[in-house]
């Protein structure tokens, strides 16, 4: 047994809450390795005349695996929230014990020091974000790109909608006010919160250089529009979320002038990192761009200038969340302190940090509720966009994402397949609409909360920034609807059945064929089997469940047909898919 491969921790994602009576452990092994693993737990204050009083031996489950590892999980509910730990691992030529520790040959009752410990359940260790986001379709909108909804506002140098390829420079009137008239258009494709990227007033079309984060950018209008929209989406169900950009300003943001002019003497020189090259003062900045200097967080001064301004649009605008930008470039005790004040304020408040890496230190519940779900994104894109991974490297890439975090925040994540950082995804599939529409399949019934960025849904194209920022088509003779009309299909499926969402198992199902992709959705109620194609040729899959009694409907056409056989065999045209859902004959749902 390959124990250099073994590894546990009490904390994170390898044992963490789902309620609060209830812990998920979760052990690594090789793949392949160990064959049995048992789980011995107890109160770390019983004894009987043996020693430390076991509880009970658990038999843990093989819940999934990736390239190199298996990953074991157990649900325990410690009778006084409290219990030390200790693994027993097993394979045809081997038998140890794993603990805090190391590793031993032998259990001894009377030494608890091997053992891992969690002390006690406390309720705020639960990761507990909002509710309603669970089952909530975002739209991402870049607002100058959307809709015009009042030329008045337009930039004196914007250009006429949609009249020429965007550049880094380009302004093309777009507004809140045109975002209030296609709220319908948001609703008829079944949106639930919109995510608009910055609004507040700025000198660049994308507003990422705030001068005033106390006002709407004159351009989209302003504070009464904006509290129209947010009142307008509510009474639709739609949620809103701002992106706020605290890691720098803009160079013409007035306390940084009076800093760069005055030096030390500036009150205001403390809140940003100036400092002496070439005997000149000089300043850290976003990535190497001047006009974007960086704010000192760890300056009490400007901790509270931030807390004011996600406070007043809370306060005043009744926001539903605060995407935060180059989140990770903030300290950890700014964006507690954040966290802490916000909830105080709307407790169902939803705090999406923009992380493209690996961010469990973020995610442990007390500074965001999600991340930009980046990692998935490129996964998508691999196998069903690029064709560069094969079906096992697209599952176990799938199972490093899963593994990497707790369940709870797995079904949180905000997941993006296209931003306006990225090429559009139809581009990036280079043009084939079913490649499209496979990945949203599985987006729309994997866990987290898929986000459709503005215009991908009609097909609109463009590569990099500030290609992927062009105008939105409002002339349906020019939309794709092949893909408008998937993806709407799709929404409609997860908001009518929560099963594909976040309300169920994942589990993957095991082919022979090097090109389909298999796996089911199912809990209490309902049972659905997703099948995709990812090859260019017909194939015909035999259904790896028992048929017999039961009636299974295709989804996407309603058809429905049962079998008297135990399997049957089904052909999945090239690049295409399945959405069969299985009911017991007789049964009602």
């Amino acid at each position: 047994m390959q124990i250099e491969s073994i590894y546990h921790q009490p904390y994170d994602q390898y044992a963490f809450s789902i309620d609060d009576k209830t812990y998920r452990i979760r052990i690594r092994t090789k793949k392949g390795d160990c064959k049995e693993v048992s789980f011995y737990y107890g109160d770390p204050f019983k004894f009987n005349d043996s020693g430390w009083q076991i509880e009970s031996v658990l038999s843990m489950y093989l819940a999934f695996s990736t390239e190199f590892f298996d990953y074991w999980e157990i649900n325990v509910m410690p009778p006084n929230k409290r219990m030390k730990y200790i693994f027993h691992l097993r394979n045809e030529q081997n038998s140890i014990y794993y603990g805090e520790s190391g590793f031993s040959n032998q259990f001894n009752q009377n030494d608890q020091s091997n053992c891992f410990t969690l002390a006690f359940l406390h309720k705020n260790y639960l990761i507990s974000p909002p509710k309603w986001v669970n089952k909530t379709i975002w739209y991402q909108i870049f607002p100058d790109r959307f809709a015009s909804g009042n030329n008045k506002n337009n930039p004196s140098d914007s250009i006429p909608w949609g009249s020429t390829l965007p550049t880094s420079l380009s302004y093309f009137g777009g507004d809140l006010e045109g975002i209030i008239q296609k709220i319908h258009y948001l609703k008829n494709l079944g949106i639930s919160g919109i995510y608009l990227t910055p609004i507040f007033e700025a000198n660049s079309n994308h507003k990422y250089n705030t001068i005033n984060y106390f006002r709407v950018d004159p351009t989209f209008g302003d504070e009464k529009i904006l509290k129209l929209l947010i009142k307008k989406c509510h009474e639709n169900n739609i949620r809103v979320m701002l992106d706020a950009v605290f890691n720098h300003t803009s160079a013409s943001f007035p306390p940084f002038q009076d800093a760069l002019q005055n030096g030390k003497n500036s009150a205001f020189y403390d809140w940003f990192h100036f400092y002496s090259e070439n005997n000149q003062l000089t300043y850290e900045t976003f990535s190497f761009v001047k006009e974007m200097p960086k704010l000192n967080t760890e300056n009490k001064e400007v901790q509270n200038f931030l807390i004011e301004i996600g406070s007043y649009w809370i306060k005043e605008f009744n926001i539903d969340g605060w995407r935060l930008d180059v989140a990770n470039e903030i300290d950890h005790y700014f964006w507690k302190h954040f966290n802490k004040k916000m909830k105080e304020m709307k407790n169902d408040l939803f705090i999406v940090g923009e992380i493209w890496h690996h961010a469990m230190p973020w995610l442990r519940g007390d500074e965001f509720d999600s991340v930009m779900n980046y990692p998935l994104m490129k996964s998508l894109l691999a196998y069903f966009g690029y064709q560069t991974i094969s079906t096992t490297n697209y599952q176990n890439s799938i199972n490093d994402l899963i593994a990497t975090y707790p369940l709870t925040v797995i079904k949180t994540l905000f997941n993006v397949i296209g931003s306006h950082d990225t090429p559009r995804i139809l581009t990036q599939c280079n043009q084939n609409e079913k490649r499209v529409i496979l990945l949203y399949v599985f987006l729309f019934t994997f866990f987290g909360t898929p986000c459709i960025y503005y215009g991908d849904e009609i097909g609109l194209q463009g590569g990099n920034d500030p290609e992927c920022r062009s105008c939105m088509l409002w002339d349906q003779s020019q939309y794709n609807l092949t893909i408008f009309d998937s993806l709407k299909k799709l929404i409609a499926l997860r908001n009518k059945f929560s099963v594909l969402a976040n309300d169920g198992e994942f589990n993957w199902v095991q082919t022979d064929h090097n090109y389909i992709l298999m796996y089911e959705r199912k809990n209490d109620r309902f049972h659905f089997l997703i099948i995709a194609n990812n090859s260019l040729e017909k194939q015909s899959v035999s259904l790896p469940i028992n048929l017999k009694g039961k009636r299974i409907t295709n989804l996407w056409n309603g058809q429905q047909f049962a079998t008297d056989s135990d399997s049957i065999a089904i052909d999945i045209a090239e690049t295409d898919f399945l959405i069969l859902q299985f009911e017991e004959i007789g049964s009602f749902i």
